[in-house]
């Protein structure tokens, strides 16, 4: 019977009532097995089975949000010293990446002038692709300038489309405004990356409206999946993390959806995780550098560089190792 639906939904197309049952009844391990194998096939018809490596700096600007979100743990205080920044973008070109993504820290009233000045900061000192992450802070002029900067994509992630939900977990953040960023990218002929977090407290049929609603999107790219961590000191501090066989069935159910997207892993995944989700029909990049302002005692794994007071974590040699393992190649 499971057999049956993964055929329908690769030879005839896939709905939301279709995918919602695959979700459901792909708990069973023998079920979830042949959805990844489907979802694996489907990736390597559209992407290719060779991996590429990126970077991202993380923890750029103070976050303003208030309240804070129930479950996040962010403590930036002060904006990455631009000096350190670019210091970082060096030893990340020399490593061999190409492309950088820069997030953290997310402001309703707008970040436009900080994030401006430190795209073209980088561009003027190196050649990496710059992508942005930095939820609701972008009017749509800075939109556009990012877009006469070439950048290479713009985040809005929504963690969920569940208003009630949202209002929930993220009462000082906007879902609207999220969107709107979304819509003035596809408009604007943007590349579109966002995120959806699994285990925040959805269902499986939230899980699926979420997922129809970014496919609606042409200019999306890269859908990143994150498997919520409850931290210390949040107000979601005892709610249980979400499993890594929840993240996987819906990474695969995705891949069903929406074949030509890449489909990542985001905050609260582990690099032991990247198996699992390559086997799912994850997409094709993966993150194997992060740079970070705060000391080595944290969760990040890897090789590290400290540089300007500034720490990069040099992940790629774990996870090639990993990769390796399973008999796929990944690059630079």
């Amino acid at each position: 019977m499971f057999s049956k639906l993964l055929d329908t939904a690769l030879n005839e197309g896939i709905n939301k009532k279709l995918a919602l049952q695959i979700l459901e009844e792909s708990y069973l391990p023998q079920n979830a097995l042949k959805l990844f194998a489907a979802a694996s096939s489907v990736r390597d018809k559209n992407l290719g089975k060779e991996l590429y490596f990126t970077a991202g700096i993380g923890g750029v600007l103070p976050c303003k949000i208030v309240p804070r979100c129930r479950y996040c743990f962010y403590a930036v205080a002060e904006p990455f010293p631009l000096s350190a920044m670019l210091a970082c973008v060096k030893k990340i070109e020399e490593l061999g990446i190409k492309q950088l993504h820069l997030g953290g820290g997310s402001c309703l009233d707008g970040y436009d002038e900080e994030i401006l000045t430190m795209v073209r900061a980088i561009q003027d000192s190196s050649e990496v692709l710059i992508e942005v992450n930095f939820g609701p802070s972008l009017s749509i002029e800075t939109i556009k300038s990012l877009k006469a900067l070439q950048v290479l994509s713009i985040t809005s992630s929504l963690e969920t489309t569940n208003e009630e939900l949202f209002r929930q977990t993220k009462p000082g953040d906007s879902l609207e405004k999220r969107k709107e960023i979304l819509e003035t990218c596809e408009e604007e002929g943007i590349p579109i990356r966002s995120m959806m977090m699994v285990g925040l407290g959805e269902n499986y049929a939230d899980r699926i409206e979420h997922l129809f609603y970014m496919r609606q999107f042409n200019n999306l790219y890269h859908l990143r999946f994150s498997r919520f961590k409850p931290f210390p000191h949040t107000v979601m501090r005892n709610r249980p993390p979400s499993s890594p066989w929840e993240l996987a069935r819906t990474i695969a159910v995705a891949r069903l959806i929406m074949p030509k997207v890449n489909l990542g892993l985001a905050v609260g995944n582990q690099l032991d995780d990247i198996p699992l989700w390559y086997a799912a029909g994850g997409g094709s990049q993966v993150l194997g550098i992060m740079v970070t302002q705060k000391n080595k005692n944290n969760s990040l794994e890897g090789e590290v560089h400290e540089i300007n007071g500034a720490f990069i974590h040099n992940q790629m040699p774990i996870i090639s190792h990993y990769l390796n393992g399973m008999g796929v190649s990944i690059s630079l």
